[in-house]
């Protein structure tokens, strides 16, 4: 399993630009392929493919990867739509987002915003894609969020990703697993995402902290 991070940098609104379809898929590659991602040091990203014996630092992340896991490995597939049942997801209802796949991956439209998200988010994107959502915001995580997505849709792997959000829009970091689903011919359709805000890491991380991190854990 493959870990990446990048260095803490200034984020600045005015520097924003939309990701071009070739720069998405450019930093999905390197994802997949476990490369190094310069593209993401300014909002010190870190990002990591799951597998069960990753040990998560969040527990209603790790809740919802053993959810996911279970339905996988008892029907021999990636789960559908109908494998998940929000009622067996309530101890995390508030921190999900569903998402529909658009564009073979380059983007999504947010099926379901959690509560709990967009209360720390500010607002409730239900509806909008996620081009969208970062086109409003401006936000310098554009090129992070599609291309995570375009790789765990490429993949049919769930990504855990850790990122600062910009100094406008909130004060916390993210912490997010971003879980695909299937059609019954299993072709990936949408991704189920636990989002949790946390307070940011500072860079002076003591030895005992770093050995319980997923990212230090997996380099």
């Amino acid at each position: 399993m493959s870990a990446i991070s990048g260095n803490t940098g200034p984020d600045s609104e005015s520097d924003w630009s939309e990701p071009m379809p070739q720069a998405i898929e450019a930093s999905a590659d390197r994802i997949i392929n476990g490369e190094r991602t310069p593209e993401f040091h300014h909002i010190s990203a870190e990002i990591a493919f799951v597998c069960p014996e990753t040990v998560v630092p969040e527990s209603k992340l790790a809740f919802l990867f053993k959810y996911w896991a279970a339905i996988r490995e008892a029907e021999g597939r990636l789960p559908i739509r109908k494998d998940i049942d929000v009622l067996e997801l309530r101890q995390a209802i508030g921190n999900i987002m569903m998402l529909d796949v658009l564009d073979e991956g380059f983007d999504a439209r947010y099926r379901v915003y959690g509560t709990g998200v967009a209360e720390y988010a500010g607002h409730d994107w239900t509806g909008k894609t996620l081009s969208e959502m970062c086109r409003e915001t401006r936000t310098p995580l554009a090129l992070l969020y599609r291309a995570c997505y375009l790789a765990v849709y490429r993949a049919g792997r769930p990504i855990y990703t850790e990122s600062m959000s910009p100094s406008w829009l909130a004060p916390k970091a993210w912490r997010r697993m971003i879980l695909p689903y299937a059609d019954e011919q299993g072709a990936c359709v949408g991704f189920m995402v636990g989002n949790i805000p946390v307070e940011p890491r500072t860079k002076d991380i003591s030895p005992k902290d770093a050995a319980s991190s997923l990212i230090y854990r997996n380099r």
